[in-house]
């Protein structure tokens, strides 16, 4: 009797067993199907700190994209690039739709498609922490064991080491502050070097393969946290507009307007381990101070 109650037993709980995978499975199926439906766009970013593999740095911002889809009803993916201006290049043709530029691809890619819009400028907590700023600085860095090297003068006849010539703090403010001291690079040190990004500079000023180098505060910081308390500034720090996001007019602007709306509220958890600490609505006057340095830089090289 006890063997013929066990069995039915059984045979019950597979009932509902298999009651449960017919009930819930087209059930995950249909929640899948309804997302995978959802509009796509891609969000883009320039390659500011390559020194992380492009599967670091989607998983840091897969936190935030996986949020703000969700908040604003459609997905977003990652997508890297190469150098600065491929990622101007995406964003101003539309093959991504959103980006998180610096102020100079910003202007360069604004200058290329005018109808780039704006969204919002990045935060960051200041060096105390007791607020965040839309600011941030750039450096020109050395060993701290290089008694001989102290200010921007004693760099002549040494190599020093660019990002790129798109790069905001990598290039366009360094290169205004030297001339405006006098200081033509090329001219000025022994031999100069475009690197490609900003953890490239600070290894290579650690590997003692350069000199000095130009690179921002995020960087620094993640330098000093891998190479240890080695570095020092050399120079004023340049105060410079945060980064910004960026979107092409292919995004429909109610979607826009919702990232617009929505990233200013995301939970700081969520940002952990990228440049920005918060988002706030900036006008486009904002950069105008980038757009002066650019200009300025184009008529020297021509």
């Amino acid at each position: 009797m006890e063997a013929i109650m066990n069995k039915n037993f059984n045979r019950l709980s597979l009932f509902f067993l298999l009651l449960s995978i017919t009930v819930f499975c087209p059930l995950s199926q249909a929640a899948a199907q309804r997302v995978s439906s959802l509009p796509q766009y891609h969000f883009g970013i320039p390659p500011y700190q390559k020194g992380q593999t492009v599967d670091e740095i989607r998983s840091l911002y897969k936190p935030l994209l996986v949020w703000l889809g969700k908040q604003a009803g459609c997905r977003f993916d990652f997508i890297g690039a190469e150098t600065y201006e491929e990622m101007i290049d995406m964003i101003a043709s539309g093959r991504v739709q959103v980006a998180g530029l610096g102020p100079v691809p910003y202007v360069e890619a604004k200058n290329k498609n005018p109808d780039l819009r704006l969204l919002l400028t990045e935060l960051k907590w200041n060096q105390d922490k007791t607020k965040l700023v839309d600011v941030y600085h750039g450096y020109i860095v050395a060993l701290k064991k290089r008694h001989d090297l102290n200010s921007l003068a004693d760099l002549k006849g040494k190599t020093f080491a660019f990002v790129d010539r798109n790069s905001t703090s990598g290039y366009q403010y360094p290169n205004a502050l030297m001339r405006r001291q006098g200081i033509i690079p090329d001219r000025f040190f022994s031999r100069v070097y475009f690197l490609g990004s900003h953890p490239r500079v600070t290894d290579a000023i650690a590997a003692g393969s350069v000199d000095a180098g130009a690179t921002w505060d995020f960087n620094l910081a993640r330098a000093i946290k891998k190479h240890g308390d080695i570095f020092k500034i050399i120079s004023p720090p340049s105060a410079i507009p945060n980064l910004a996001v960026v979107a092409n007019p292919s995004l429909p602007l109610a979607v826009q307007r919702k990232i617009q709306q929505i990233l200013p509220t995301i939970p700081a958890a969520l940002l952990r381990g990228l440049p920005a600490d918060g988002f706030v609505v900036r006008p486009d006057s904002f950069y105008d101070a980038v757009r002066v340095i650019v200009k300025q830089a184009k008529k020297e090289q021509q």
